[in-house]
């Protein structure tokens, strides 16, 4: 029986989950969804494919839930799984992708606009991703978890992308500022250009 707001151990919810008894998992699940997702989201190019990678982690959790030797580094195993799947996922979608096509002309909008809105708008998600795209790859992998897990904690990010929790400030603002830096470039290349 769970007694009500008491905070399990990871070993126990991991034993309790192995058992069946479902709330272990819902709170395994709600406790360390924020790393999953955070690592998913920060390896792949959309929401699909990071939900995606972010089911295969809690499958292969729950296929070897008897199996792990350290309850406490939890985070860590969840945080390699989903970079594995993650890294799986890409190569299986670049088979089947055609090359050079725009992702964000994909996106269905929210609303109804008219023809010159739905230029602009595809216009500048295509400038955004391009320019985004030139980003190193970690600021590209630290920019994606970041807008995906706002809510996720530096300790959180740091588990997921394997960065030191002091430098994610920091290496936050400077790639904001190098993808501001490219799309006003980018800005400027086009008034020149027109």
């Amino acid at each position: 029986m769970r007694e009500v707001g008491k905070r399990c151990a990871t070993a126990v919810l991991l034993r309790r989950a192995a058992a069946g008894e479902q709330w272990a998992w819902r709170e395994l699940v709600d406790r360390h969804e924020p790393v999953v997702w955070s690592t998913a989201r920060a390896f792949t190019h959309c929401a699909a494919d990071a939900e995606d990678v972010s089911q295969a982690t809690w499958l292969l959790l729950a296929e070897n839930l008897g199996r792990l030797r350290s309850p406490e580094a939890l985070p860590g195993w969840l945080a390699t799984t989903a970079r594995r799947e993650a890294a799986r996922l890409t190569k299986a979608r670049r088979r089947e992708a055609p090359f050079g096509l725009d992702s964000a002309l994909l996106a269905p909008s929210g609303a109804a606009e008219g023809p010159e809105q739905t230029v602009l708008r595809s216009m500048t998600h295509t400038r955004l991703w391009r320019a985004f795209a030139e980003l190193p790859q970690r600021c590209q992998q630290l920019l994606r978890v970041l807008a995906a897990s706002p809510e996720a904690s530096y300790a959180q990010i740091s588990a997921a992308l394997g960065m030191p929790k002091g430098t994610i400030g920091p290496k936050r603002g400077r790639c904001l500022a190098e993808l501001r830096r490219r799309m006003v470039g980018a800005d400027l290349a086009g008034e020149v250009a027109g």
